[in-house]
């Protein structure tokens, strides 16, 4: 069993798609994302828990779990008691790219630090250990995911609600 215990905040921040989420419909949105990519890609014999700063505690998604860290405390705490409590029954791995935190704490076998680059490699595009399904190519750009993103095109090529 592996156990991945992810610094949130961290991945979204560091991650283009998620970034990109984050910045067209905030971060509620991109923490949604997240969590809907990992419940997606999740095999039987992994678990994750993803681990924020702040926020509203949102619906569990399937063998996902999320929280907050505590007023007045950083995730990085919360991330190190969540690998001490699972060490030990099975692998723990932590993905995080505040290794000079995190990650040199972390310490006894068992426990293994990942970047957020190394997890979208591992994980995210490597369909969770599971087959991924190849992605056609196209010249056509990605639909508008978000009003925010609609309303900037729709401003770049002069287009005003009237005229819609």
């Amino acid at each position: 069993m592996i156990h991945w215990i992810v610094d949130g905040n961290n991945l979204i921040h560091s991650d283009p798609q998620f970034r990109q989420r984050m910045e067209e419909s905030g971060f509620e949105a991109a923490r949604q994302l997240l969590e809907n990519e990992l419940s997606r890609l999740r095999g039987s014999d992994q678990t994750f828990e993803v681990v924020y700063d702040g926020g509203a505690l949102m619906p569990q998604r399937s063998g996902v779990e999320s929280s907050i860290a505590r007023r007045g405390k950083v995730a990085d705490d919360r991330v190190l008691a969540l690998a001490r409590e699972k060490g030990g029954a099975g692998v723990v791995r932590v993905v995080t790219d505040d290794r000079s935190d995190i990650g040199s704490r972390l310490g006894g076998s068992g426990f293994g630090w990942v970047s957020c680059s190394e997890f979208r490699k591992l994980v995210l595009e490597g369909g969770g250990g599971r087959k991924a399904k190849p992605r056609e190519a196209s010249d056509k750009p990605a639909a508008p995911r978000s009003k925010k993103q609609v309303d900037y095109w729709l401003q770049e090529f002069g287009v005003s609600a009237e005229e819609e």
